[in-house]
């Protein structure tokens, strides 16, 4: 079982054109997806983008709670 629902890891491989190391958030609700993906060089170390993963993920989870529909979480999250 994962220990992060929503939130995958990558690891990139050098010399590779794959290079991404990071945290990827997915919430899936009624056929919308909201994807975003949390590097570590971005926000300083692999602790630091996951700390940010899930706050984002706690944050959306409890508008969604509230009521609030999905479609107006992942927008207000969305760069």
């Amino acid at each position: 079982m994962n220990k992060h629902r929503y939130i995958t890891r990558y690891n990139g491989r050098k010399g590779t054109r794959n290079t991404f190391c990071g945290w990827r958030l997915c919430i899936t609700r009624q056929k919308e997806v909201f994807v975003r993906y949390f590097t570590d060089r971005e926000h300083g170390g692999m602790e630091d983008s996951l700390a940010a993963a899930l706050s984002m993920r706690d944050g959306m989870l409890a508008s969604m709670e509230q009521g609030t529909p999905f479609a107006e979480v992942a927008a207000r999250y969305r760069k």
